[in-house]
């Protein structure tokens, strides 16, 4: 067991309130909100939210280090995590 390399401990989690917080969920919940059904591209998941390509990449990165988010190219969708817990409590 101590020899599984699982990538290292989780990212912190970024200080509510800050950008990339408020990056990160604007991200998020237009990966879970009636997503396209092949998966966003990257530039129409930033455009309507007004978010900068680096802001929205550097989103998608963290997402998808916690499992939240899958990239392929320029595509971009929410795991099944993801999706799961958005229709928590529904």
């Amino acid at each position: 067991m101590h020899g599984n390399r699982n990538g290292g401990p989780p990212l912190r989690r970024p200080d509510p309130g800050s950008l990339q917080y408020t990056v990160q969920g604007l991200v998020l919940l237009e990966l879970v909100v009636d997503p396209p059904v092949g998966g966003d591209r990257f530039d129409d998941l930033c455009e309507p939210v007004g978010l900068a390509d680096v802001d929205g990449r550097d989103a998608v990165d963290a997402l998808a280090a916690v499992g939240l988010a899958e990239q392929w190219t320029d595509v971009v969708i929410a795991t099944t995590a993801a999706r799961y817990f958005s229709t928590c409590g529904r």
